[in-house]
C-alpha cells in the first residue's frame, strides 16, 4: 500500500522546513510539533515522517522532548530520523514508541551499524535515508557530500539486509518544484528495494506520479512544506492514493 508521510522537522522545538537542507534558509511553521502531528493525524495520516535536524547536523537528537510530545498526542505511526548512530540511540527512540528509525551518516560512514541494528531489531524497522545531492550522497545533516553513488550504495546496502529507503533530492528539497522521478524510478529499479520518494512534491499530481512508481517498490512519499504553505491538501493527497484509514502492513 502506497503512503503519504507528511513530515515534521524539529529545530529547537519548532516544526519548520529547510530550503535545500540549508540551515541558513529555515523558516518556522509552528512552536507546537504536537499540535502539527495531531492535524495530521485528523486529516487522515496513518504514518509521519518526524526529523531531528539539530540531531543530524551534530551527531545526536536533540529534539527527543518534542519526539515523546508527538508520540502522546498521536496514534499515528512514526517515522523518525535526525542523530541516529549508536545502537543505544536506536533502542532509545524505538522505547520512545517510533516504528521505524531513520540511519543516514551512521550506516553510510558505518555500514556494520545497519547490519546490526536489522540483526537487534528487523528490517522492517530500520530505513536507510540516502539524501542526493547532484548525483553524490550527502552526509552529516546534508552539509558534506561524498563522492558515493546512491545507486551503488544502495545495493551495497541491500545486499547487507537494508529493506526500506528514503531517497531525498535535496536541490529540491523545501523548493515546491517537482520531484525528480528519473532518479526515483532508476534507483528503486536497481535497487530492488522498498523506496520512500522525497524531495520537490507539492501537488497531488507530483504523489500521483510517484505513486505510477510503485510496482518499482516505490511505496511513499514525503510531503512538507507544500502543506505548510497551502499548496497540498493532505486529505486530498491521502484520497487520492486510496489512504485515509485502515491498517497498514506493509509499510
Amino acid at each position: 500500500m502506497f503512503i503519504v508521510l507528511p513530515a515534521i522537522d524539529l529545530l529547537e522545538g519548532k516544526v519548520v522546513r529547510l530550503t535545500q537542507g540549508r540551515y541558513d534558509a529555515v523558516k518556522v511553521y509552528s512552536n507546537e510539533p504536537a499540535e502539527v502531528a495531531l492535524q495530521f493525524e485528523r486529516d487522515g495520516a496513518i504514518w509521519l515522517h518526524v526529523v531531528d535536524l539539530e540531531g543530524a547536523k551534530e551527531g545526536e537528537p536533540k529534539n527527543l522532548n518534542s519526539l515523546v510530545a508527538i508520540r502522546s498526542a498521536v496514534k499515528c505511526k512514526i517515522q523518525f530520523g535526525g542523530g541516529i548512530r549508536s545502537l543505544a540511540t536506536l533502542e532509545q527512540v524505538f522505547e520512545i514508541g517510533v516504528q521505524r528509525a531513520i540511519l543516514g551518516t551512521s550506516a553510510i560512514v558505518n555500514p556494520m551499524l545497519a547490519h546490526e541494528a536489522i540483526k537487534s531489531f528487523g528490517s522492517e524497522r530500520i530505513a536507510v535515508a540516502l539524501d542526493v545531492r547532484e548525483g553524490k550522497v550527502a552526509v552529516h545533516g546534508w552539509m558534506e557530500n561524498k563522492a558515493f553513488s546512491p545507486f551503488d550504495l544502495g545495493k551495497k546496502m541491500k545486499d547487507a539486509g537494508i529493506d526500506w529507503f528514503i531517497y531525498t533530492d535535496i536541490l529540491r528539497d523545501g523548493t515546491m518544484t517537482s520531484p525528480n522521478l528519473e532518479a526515483i524510478a532508476r534507483f528503486a529499479d536497481l535497487v530492488k528495494a522498498n523506496v520512500i520518494a522525497s524531495g520537490g512534491i507539492s501537488s497531488v499530481e507530483h504523489v500521483r506520479q510517484i505513486k505510477s512508481l510503485e510496482h518499482l517498490g516505490v511505496l511513499g512519499c514525503i510531503v512538507g512544506r507544500a502543506i505548510y504553505e497551502g499548496k497540498l491538501n493532505l486529505r486530498e493527497a491521502l484520497g487520492a492514493v486510496g489512504e485515509i484509514s485502515g491498517d497498514v502492513k506493509s509499510i
